[in-house]
């Protein structure tokens, strides 16, 4: 009687831990903490900002949702995310001509941006916001940033590689559309990618068929020895009354050679 007892235990214990597996563990069900993304918050060659208490020299890396150089494209940054659980991004977009929001594309939670090769209109402003979901299928939707892209200003000369005097040298370009009056020139240091010169210029010709915008190189100090390769281009912006924002575009980038 004693072996029955002890065998039907043993049975029972078998059969209790052969079921337990069997029970599907609790699912996660608390969404992402809300994702946030990076308006625009000024540009390359302006005044330092301060956020959250922090003086912050604005870059192309740092100044929130902008145009790039590449292409007539707009980058969308977003802050780092909190959690560890995170799998992609779903990344929508729309605007004031086709206001239903579109999913645009859906990339890994570890990117900190999204860069739109759409074929974008220019003074055509979009918005985007994104959803952030966990490896469990939470997820949390953050706000919406804006941003609206001009023509590009196209660099005419000097062309790129050359050999420049940077006494009598200027920097040219062609405008982008004829609306657009406001720039900023920018040098780079090739080497060290620091910013040496950042000009704001504003082109009112007088003429029916004016020149196109001219700069002269700038003198530098201390004065750049020969050989030394700097790095330009010319950002263009309007603005835009309606929406009381500022638009913008980055030409494309070209290297030159001091004599």
């Amino acid at each position: 009687m004693r072996k029955i007892i002890i065998l039907t235990t043993l049975l029972l214990l078998v059969l209790l831990f052969s079921c337990s597996g069997d029970d599907p563990p609790e699912k996660d069900k608390i969404p992402p903490t809300t994702p946030k993304l990076i308006s625009h918050l000024g540009d390359t060659g302006d005044d330092p900002i301060i956020v959250n208490g922090v003086t912050i020299s604005l870059n192309d890396d740092n100044n929130g949702i902008d145009t790039v150089p590449d292409g007539n494209w707009i980058k969308v940054p977003w802050e780092k995310f909190v959690d560890n659980d995170l799998s992609h991004v779903k990344v929508y977009r729309y605007s004031e001509s086709d206001p239903e929001p579109k999913l645009i594309n859906t990339v890994p939670a570890s990117e900190d941006y999204y860069l739109d090769q759409s074929s974008l209109v220019e003074r055509e402003w979009y918005y985007y916001y994104i959803e952030l979901y966990d490896a469990s299928g939470n997820f949390s939707v953050s706000d919406t940033v804006s941003y609206a892209i001009l023509a590009k200003s196209i660099l005419s000369s000097p062309v790129e590689g050359e050999t420049i005097n940077q006494d009598t040298a200027k920097l040219c370009w062609e405008r982008g559309d004829s609306q657009t009056n406001k720039f900023r020139i920018l040098l780079w240091d090739n080497q060290t990618g620091d910013l040496v010169f950042s000009y704001p210029y504003y082109y009112t010709p007088n003429e029916e068929f004016p020149s196109p915008p001219e700069f002269p190189f700038p003198r530098l100090n201390p004065r750049p020895p020969s050989g030394q390769v700097f790095r330009w281009r010319i950002d263009a912006f309007d603005d835009d009354p309606e929406h009381n924002l500022e638009m913008g575009s980055e030409s494309k980038e070209r290297t030159l050679i001091i004599q």
